[in-house]
């Protein structure tokens, strides 16, 4: 029974990228190839997936899986998604306005010292 479950799950899940990189390609205007699916939520006994969210393109997407139709539907709005390098220049520069708001915090201190000790 073990096995059967398992051989459910993992056909359940197989068929499901299957369909939602198919309805994801078109939706977004995406080549397959170039989309990445993660599987976002599971459900019931099996793991089964239930939600996929897709990047590809510069979009983004997630997709809900319904039971009772057998069918991925999108389940928000096509937004735009952040690329890697995308992601790695706002870390840096968020980082940049950290180090530059300790900097301005030292050279404050330093000014009221200096005005202390005179």
């Amino acid at each position: 029974a073990v096995v059967a479950a398992v051989f459910v799950a993992c056909a359940h899940d197989k068929h499901a990228m299957k369909t939602v990189t198919s309805r994801a390609s078109f939706d977004l205007s995406c080549p397959q190839e170039e989309l990445e699916l993660t599987v976002l939520a599971t459900s019931g006994a099996r793991r089964l997936a239930s939600q996929i969210g897709v990047t590809g393109c510069g979009n983004k997407v997630v997709y809900v899986y319904f039971s009772s139709t057998d069918s991925w539907i999108a389940d928000s709005a096509i937004t735009p998604a952040m690329t890697q390098r995308e992601k790695a220049y706002k870390a840096q520069q968020a980082r940049e306005e950290q180090a530059a708001e300790a900097e301005l915090r030292f050279e404050q201190q330093q000014s009221y010292q200096r005005g202390v000790s005179q």
